[in-house]
């Protein structure tokens, strides 16, 4: 008889415990957000991406440096990394919830029963020592694809992780780069600024010797006065810019503000960026965008694994061991232990905790959606205004590039006649401050367009770089 329950119970406690199941009911809506993809965007996601070291084209070896001493040094990669590693933790925890399971244990537990207690009196106010000696093994059936689905949630919240390091590399990498070539323009501009306000003050006293022979209005000399004013105020400013990005990059690249000052003087890079291919079909490389679809997949998982939930938890636990009062009959075949336990967890009458788990979980899915869709179409939106603004700043400088020309040939005519006696001196020191400003008007379009090009790199995205 023994052996027929034997066989018998556990069929028929599986059959019973399915029906049981089916009690605990899926009653969540599923998720209405409609994932955007990006052939409807024309971007492709196997566009060939920048070099995750685009910044090397400059040859500028000081920018190198900073861009290098960042990558080792920011507290926002550091963080960044950090949360990568928590999300490899991760996958491990939730692997070590499946399968097969070990522990050993070893005791002696001495004790002494009370003079008083409810037992016969040889047993009263007597020492007893018991000395055990076990393993406890357990096995976890994973039939309804719970732990794999939150295996692949984890490996995707990892991936993801991984991406949004890189991203937090490039971003950091791209602020550095846009305060170095601010500073270096600023420097630039300062040289430029110098020549000016030496200029106008060459002019006005010219100007001041020429009235004091009554060859000069009051008011002419109260013209270059004011111009010389404005001259240092233009000095002014761009000696705070320098400073502001200075201070910047020290910052962004985690180093001392005396490093920063004494870096060798350079003039503002050379740097031409090929327009030719470029399009947004290149935004699938970007980490943020593949980290954000990398989420999407996880939620999915996540989803299925609250499904899991629904259905029976099947374990087997097993004991096994040895028990003795005596140490010397601790390894006596009659000192044996073992116990077989197979158990099952019945999803019968939650409370509704289930389906408010799966609800949660499917309005985590509808965020991961969202987010992939905002994260998508602003990336679009940006490499569109990106290429509009650096086309256009590639228009402005041809244009400018005549137009300094042409003041350069003027400031040349008037040199000549200057030399020939045909002209004043006043007329070539104007000349002159027009020359300049034209040059610092081509300045400045450099600048943007270096800048542009720099965040063009940026929204367009790069190869992912492996984490630190």
């Amino acid at each position: 008889m023994r052996n027929h329950y034997f066989h018998t119970l556990p069929p028929l406690g599986l059959l019973t415990a399915l029906a049981l199941s089916a009690c605990a009911t899926q009653d969540v809506a599923p998720s209405s957000s409609q994932l955007l993809t990006p052939a409807a965007l024309a971007v492709a996601e196997t566009a060939t991406p920048y070099r995750a070291d685009w910044w090397t084209a400059l040859n500028d070896n000081s920018l190198n440096q900073l861009v290098s001493h960042a990558d080792s040094n920011s507290p926002t990669l550091d963080a960044a990394n950090a949360r990568l590693r928590a999300a490899r933790a991760s996958i491990d925890s939730v692997a070590s919830t499946q399968g097969l399971k070990a522990n050993g244990s070893i005791s002696v537990n001495r004790s002494r029963t009370s003079e008083f207690d409810a037992l016969p009196p040889p047993m009263l106010g007597q020492w007893s020592t018991l000395d055990n000696l076990s393993a406890d093994i357990s096995y976890r059936f994973d039939f309804w694809g719970k732990t794999r689905a939150q295996l692949r949630a984890a490996r995707g919240q990892a991936r993801a992780a991984e991406l949004e390091a890189s991203d937090a590399r490039q971003s950091i990498a791209y602020a550095v780069v846009s305060s170095y070539l601010e500073w270096r323009s600023a420097q630039a501009s300062l040289g430029l600024q110098q020549q000016d306000q030496m200029l106008a003050a060459n002019l006005l006293q010219s100007v001041q010797q020429r009235a004091q022979h009554g060859l000069a209005q009051p008011d002419d000399v109260l013209q270059a006065r004011a111009q010389l004013a404005d001259a240092d105020e233009r000095q002014l400013r761009a000696k705070q810019r320098i400073a502001i990005a200075s201070h910047a990059l020290a910052a962004l690249s985690a180093s001392a503000q005396p490093a920063i000052d004494a870096l060798p003087a350079a003039e503002l890079p050379q740097w031409q960026l090929d327009t030719s291919n470029i399009s947004s079909a290149q935004l699938g490389s970007r980490a943020d965008i593949q980290a954000a679809r990398e989420r999407v997949e996880a939620s999915h998982s996540n989803i299925d694994a609250a499904r899991a939930d629904f259905y029976p938890d099947v374990r087997i636990n097993m004991l096994a061991g040895l028990t003795a009062q005596e140490v010397g009959d601790l390894f006596n075949p009659g000192a044996r232990i073992l116990r077989f336990m197979p158990a099952m967890t019945l999803p019968i009458f939650s409370n509704g905790e289930l389906n408010a788990r799966l609800n949660s979980r499917t309005a985590e899915l509808d965020t991961a959606i969202a987010s992939y869709n905002q994260t998508l179409l602003a990336a679009v939106r940006d490499t569109a205004d990106r290429s509009s603004q650096l086309h256009m700043l590639l228009d402005a400088e041809g244009a400018n590039r005549q137009a300094l020309l042409a003041r350069r040939d003027s400031a040349d005519k008037v040199k000549s006649r200057l030399n020939a006696g045909l002209a004043a001196r006043d007329s070539w020191l104007i000349e002159q401050r027009k020359l300049t400003q034209a040059r610092l008007s081509w300045l400045d379009l450099q600048s943007q367009r270096l800048q542009t090009q720099a965040a063009l790199i940026r929204t367009l995205g790069t190869a992912p770089a492996s984490a630190r």
